[in-house]
């Protein structure tokens, strides 16, 4: 996988800027990258009725400040823009983060700025620790900015996939695998990421985040979570016709896919999902939504099994 592959151009200023922000992950004390100067990028102008657009995508996005475009720039824009926010929000206010989780979430940013900005002489990610702060953190705003940058990872994780599947059905073995770590690598990023966004006080979620969210809401009926599933669905039968000696690579995605759906179901509980129904299934069901989770989990890691 290489990043001409990907058909991206950006500009020097662009690089420049993910230079820095390698460079901010891997010193606490380096400079953010000023982001208020990235080139604008060609939006669409919607011709769709207005009554059209109001679905439950259009309402997800708009809450949290998210524009989709077709502009090829956009995954490096996203990435940037993503990783800053979180990155910003950790200086800035406390974290629980473990450093193990601290260190997929960085892996994973590094991983893309590398496949996007190839540069040459660029020393390997040094895996510097958690920033510390005191300040406890606007419950509000890390929710939206983890969200973002969780968009953004689920796009890595869907192009690993792809990658996976198209060198796969021409049987080159050694490139399915790298896009298939890739894809691994991004999905345990992005599971780290859902653990940044609900980093806050449960009692925060009940007060704050859950009544500005609009009813019948959730990520899991999402455009980009139908597309991740959809490849899933493609991607189990090739994981088993794999040559034998790169057959750990599969068990490694089904154990990252399992752990993502764990650390949705762990966070859930903590916000009172044990008891309660999700916002999406409030006006239809009382089941909780852990164990509508748990149901969803099963199905979804099946996927890939023989």
């Amino acid at each position: 996988m290489k990043g001409r592959r990907l058909a991206i151009s950006p500009n020097p200023l662009v690089s420049d800027m993910a230079m820095r922000l390698r460079r901010a992950l891997d010193d606490e004390y380096a400079p953010l990258p000023d982001l208020g100067r990235l080139p604008p990028l060609m939006m669409v102008r919607d011709k769709a009725p207005a009554a059209q657009r109001e679905n439950a995508q259009a309402r997800y996005d708009a809450y949290f400040g998210v524009r989709r475009t077709r502009d090829r720039n956009a995954l490096a824009h996203g990435i940037l823009i993503g990783s800053h926010g979180i990155l910003d929000n950790l200086r800035s206010t406390r974290s629980n983060l473990s450093s193990t989780q601290w260190r997929a979430l960085t892996s994973g940013i590094h991983s893309t700025l590398s496949l996007l900005f190839p540069a040459e002489g660029y020393a390997p990610c040094r895996y510097s620790p958690l920033p510390h702060s005191r300040s406890a953190p606007d419950p509000d705003r890390r929710w939206r900015l983890g969200h973002r940058a969780f968009f953004v990872l689920t796009q890595c994780v869907i192009i690993g996939l792809r990658g996976f599947l198209d060198a796969a059905e021409r049987a080159a073995w050694h490139d399915a695998v790298t896009a298939l770590d890739y894809g691994t690598t991004m999905l345990a990023s992005s599971e780290a990421c859902l653990r940044f966004t609900a980093d806050f006080p449960p009692h925060d979620y009940r007060r704050t985040v859950r009544p500005a969210m609009p009813t019948e809401f959730t990520g899991l009926a999402s455009a980009d979570h139908a597309c991740l599933v959809a490849l899933l669905r493609a991607v189990g039968p090739l994981l088993h016709a794999m040559p034998a000696e790169f057959v750990a690579h599969g068990e490694a995605l089904s154990a990252t896919l399992h752990s993502v759906y764990l650390a949705h179901q762990g966070i859930c509980a903590r916000f009172d999902g044990d008891h309660n129904p999700s916002l999406r299934m409030a006006q239809h069901s009382a089941l909780p939504a852990t164990t509508a989770l748990v149901r969803l989990a099963r199905s979804r890691c099946r996927l890939l099994e023989p």
